[in-house]
């Protein structure tokens, strides 16, 4: 079997498994974006797709009801989901009644709410956080994305971008690698702020790259620690993506026991672990 074909059918199983999606799409142009998309999930290498997130509510849940449960549980973390985006270069559709997207915002629900609640209280407020996005086709000066840091209007905006095609533990890392994005911004006021301290941490000889954006279009994947000092490949593309992604993988539970084994004998990996454990203790313990 090819591998797209292997692939699409890993994620159509994972599916049927988790109960969170409607039917498969039946138009030829579906079934080719569906594959396309999975071909193209950066975390596909690095996946356990035994790994399930529990859907929040019944299948036949209404995207009112889906909305709903969504806004209790993001207030219990003083926090309010917004359904419509607007902010310049960004673009997303809402979610509607349809049985698409039924499936779609019930999927990225499971996965978004509990990475949400992951953090310890206050960290959210300490930060500025106020609203998640739950969109779906979100694009970023045209490029597709599935997550993206918006401090301007105090978000994080996560996205129904054919989700159901990709690792659903990959997407949890990239709710926790955003969020981080979002705190660096607040703690320094730039994204790509280079870090003395971080910097430091980095073994003799260690380089980065030109920036993440520089990583799309490439079937690129992210695999785990390609040198010591780097948790993943992306790292590698920059400081600012080596901090996120350390961060993500901390954060995901389906990353983090891989990303403990290799501390085990990479004490720059090691460090750079503590010094964000570090960070996200400071942020809610000053809350």
């Amino acid at each position: 079997m090819p591998a797209c074909r292997l692939l699409s059918c890993l994620a159509l199983a994972l599916l049927s498994a988790c109960a969170t999606s409607g039917p498969p799409a039946t138009s030829a142009a579906d079934a080719q974006a569906f594959e396309r998309a999975a071909q193209q999930d950066s975390m596909r290498s690095e996946c356990d797709w035994n790994v399930r997130y529990a859907p929040v509510a019944p299948e036949d849940a209404s995207v009112a009801q889906l909305q709903a449960i969504a806004t209790a549980r993001l207030a219990a973390l003083q926090l309010a989901p917004a359904w419509t985006l607007s902010m310049p270069g960004g673009a997303a559709h809402a979610f509607t009644e349809s049985e698409q997207d039924r499936a779609g915002l019930q999927l990225l629900l499971s996965i978004v709410l509990p990475a949400m609640e992951r953090y310890p209280a206050g960290v959210f407020a300490r930060t500025g956080l106020r609203h998640v996005v739950l969109v779906k086709d979100l694009s970023v000066e045209g490029q597709r994305r599935l997550a993206m840091p918006a401090p301007e209007i105090d978000s994080v905006v996560y996205a129904d971008n054919l989700l159901a095609a990709l690792c659903p533990s990959g997407m949890e890392l990239r709710v926790h690698h955003e969020y981080y994005h979002f705190i660096e911004y607040r703690l320094f006021n730039d994204f790509y702020y280079r870090d003395p301290a971080w910097l430091a941490l980095n073994p003799p000889g260690t380089a980065y790259g030109q920036g993440g954006a520089t990583a799309y279009g490439k079937g690129f994947q992210n695999l785990g620690h390609p040198q010591p000092g780097l948790v993943s490949l992306y790292g590698a593309y920059g400081p600012e993506e080596d901090k996120a992604e350390v961060f993500g993988w901390m954060m995901t539970p389906a990353y983090a026991l891989r990303l403990e084994r290799w501390t085990a004998f990479d004490p720059a990996l090691l460090a750079k672990r503590e010094k964000l454990r570090e960070v996200l203790g400071t942020l809610a313990d000053s809350y």
